[in-house]
Formats: C-alpha cells, structure tokens, sequence
C-alpha cells in the first residue's frame, strides 16, 4: 500500500490516483466564478429577469431557500450582505415556511440539481402567497420548472456537466447578483474573487510539496486523526462546514466543526481529553525532545480564520499549541468576505480531494445519498 505521504508528494502519482480529475475541476474555481458573473451577457433572458427583480425594488424581508449545498449557499449570501443588511435575511430549508412571509419579501432558490422535494414544496407554498421568487437552478429540472409556474425570476445555472459537489459557485454568484438587483447588496465586481480562486489553485496546487502546501497537510491530518475544524469569521465558518460536508463525502472521513467564539463550548473539552489521554499512553513523553504528539487516537486540529477578525482566534491557537497536538492554521488575508470565503472553500475543496486520493476512496462514495434520496421519495 503507498504511503499516504509519498503520494501526496508525488504530481505524476497524483495525477494517476485522481481518476475523475478533481483536482483540476477545483482549481478551475475562478473560471466559475468569472462565468457566472458574466451571467447577463451569456444569457439574455436571465438578464431580462434581473432586470424585472430590480424594477420590483427592495424587498421587506430576503429568504433563503435551501439545504445542502443551497444552504451553504445561503450562509455565503448572508455572510456577504454582512450584519448591516438593509433587510432582514432568513435562511429555510422547506418545506414549509414561516407564516409571515408574503407579497413584499424575496425568496431566493439556489439548486445544483433542482430536484429537492422540500424545497420545491417550499417554492410552490411561496407562489401560492404571492412572493417574489428568483430559482438558480438547471433549467430542464424539477426546481426550473416549477419557476415558470411560479412565475418566478429563473437564472438557469450553467455548469449541469460538472459534478454536483463542483457547482457551488454556479449557483451562489446567479443568487448574489438576483440580491444586489433587488437593492439589498451594493454592485461589486467578481473579478477579485475570481482571482482569490486562481490563486488558491497556485497555493494548494499538486506540485507544491506538503511541507508548504496546508491542503495537503490537513488532508494527511483527517488519514491520521479524527479531526475538527474550527473556524473564525463568518467566511471561514461556512468554509469550515464545507470541508466537514466534503470529507465525509468524498472520502467517509468525519470532521468535526465549529465557530468561535462559543466552539459549541464542548469543542474545547477536546482539548483536555486528548492531552491526558496521550499523556497516560505515554509517561515518558517529553515535547522538549519529541516534539508534537501524532497519536492517531487523539484529534488534530484545524483552524480556518479570518485576519483581524476574531481575536480569540489566537487563543485558541496558542492552547492547542501548549497542549502540543497537531494544529493546522490557515489565515484569509483577502479584503472582503467574499474573496475569503472563496479562498478557504478552494481550501477545503483542495483537502477532500488529497484525502480521497490519500484514503483510496472509491468511486462508489457518495451511493448513500442517492439512496436517501430514493427511499424517502415515496
């Protein structure tokens, strides 16, 4: 069996081990990116509907409309409108949906495939109120064409040929530009995040050796270690979700996540019981000589972060450090909420797909979604 290691280390093994070019489908990000904000002009009759969205003016409340990656979908909107919203931003996963909204509120969809039962029940309890509606989704699906009957905003999603985990940016770009049509984000360019994205691609890119490539690093802490993710800023916090939602699928590994500054409060008791388990399995040990504990029972850490925006972040650090357990960091410098979220998504996109090369998971991963999904659509 090749050691994970040398593995990662080696672009032409990887390259070999990668049988669905993943790795070059995450480092095409910023192309994405660049696509879809270019939405208006590759596709007349979505600009067309923006421009409805935008004679509609503001809307009283925003709704988000999601689950699994329409969720994270929501999270990013609602990280980027920021705090000073303009209007109050609710995120629902369906089916059903709170009793107040109606005629003067905005429900955004955002699908990668377009056949959520949940949401297409919540979708059509929405036009029967009367709502305003946007659905980023395929066209020719369920969610697609329930927006005609709806008559609903559809901004049809470009990428139905890219797997589903890669359309991420396909459907939340389309979701933000429907939001800064309605007044609720101001104008902004997508070019700085696109380029956020290329260079993650150079950062996290397969022929940068592990020792200064963090992708990698993480993806050989999650082989070795239960891990959790912890996070510090709201990018970073949806960024953390997505490497514990891709971890799982992509390779079957769990990854524990959680924002500061409340961790879930029992996050931090990690650090305790992990410390004095590896000190009873060891009493000679000494970090003067030995240096961080690697025990595959203990967990590693990861901390995704924003810079200059939770101070406490640096705490956390440095008691993982004193403790001596392994510990990932990685800090988004990039000037706004979105470039960050895109950097540390590319992170964490680049992590599953070293971990499930690294673990050899094959490609019946992910079967068990698809089978959820079939028996509990009777």
């Amino acid at each position: 069996m090749t050691n994970p290691e040398e593995l990662l280390d080696d672009p032409q093994a990887l390259e070999d081990a990668d049988h669905g070019g993943t790795l070059r489908l995450v480092a095409m990000g910023g192309a994405r990116i660049r696509r879809a904000a270019a939405l208006r002009e590759l596709d007349p009759a979505a600009g067309q509907a923006l421009d409805v969205v935008a004679a509609d003016g503001r809307p009283r409340a925003l709704v988000l409309l999601g689950h699994g990656t329409g969720a994270s979908v929501a999270k990013l909107v609602s990280a980027v409108v920021g705090a000073g919203a303009s209007v109050p931003i609710l995120s629902v996963p369906g089916p059903a949906l709170p009793g107040w909204i109606g005629p003067l509120d905005l429900v955004v969809v955002a699908s990668t495939t377009g056949r959520s039962p949940e949401i297409a029940a919540a979708l059509a309890e929405a036009g029967r109120r009367g709502c305003r509606i946007v659905v980023v989704a395929p066209p020719g699906s369920e969610l697609g064409r329930l927006a005609g009957q709806t008559r609903a905003a559809l901004l049809g999603m470009a990428d139905e040929s890219a797997p589903v985990w890669a359309r991420l940016w396909s459907v939340t770009v389309p979701a933000l530009l429907a939001v800064e049509a309605a007044g609720i984000l101001p104008a902004q360019s997508y070019e700085p995040a696109a380029a956020a994205a290329d260079d993650a691609a150079v950062r996290f890119r397969p022929s940068q050796e592990t020792f200064v490539n963090p992708a990698k690093e993480i993806a050989l802490r999650c082989v070795a270690h239960p891990v959790a993710a912890w996070s510090a800023g709201p990018a970073a916090t949806v960024a953390a979700g997505r490497l514990a939602d891709q971890a799982a699928l992509r390779a079957g590994r769990p990854v524990l996540h959680a924002s500061l500054p409340d961790l879930g409060r029992g996050q931090l008791g990690l650090l305790d019981g992990s410390a004095a388990a590896a000190a009873e399995a060891d009493l000679f040990y000494d970090p003067e000589v030995d240096g961080p504990r690697t025990g595959g029972s203990s967990p590693a850490f990861v901390l995704l972060s924003e810079a200059d925006v939770e101070p406490r972040a640096s705490v956390v650090e440095a008691m993982v450090n004193e403790r001596n357990l392994p510990l990932s960091v990685v800090v988004a410098e990039q000037s706004t909420t979105l470039e960050r979220a895109v950097y540390l998504i590319a992170l964490a996109d680049f992590v599953a797909c070293y971990l499930a090369i690294a673990a050899s998971a094959g490609p019946d991963q992910g079967k068990a979604i698809e089978e959820f999904r079939l028996r509990t659509a009777q």
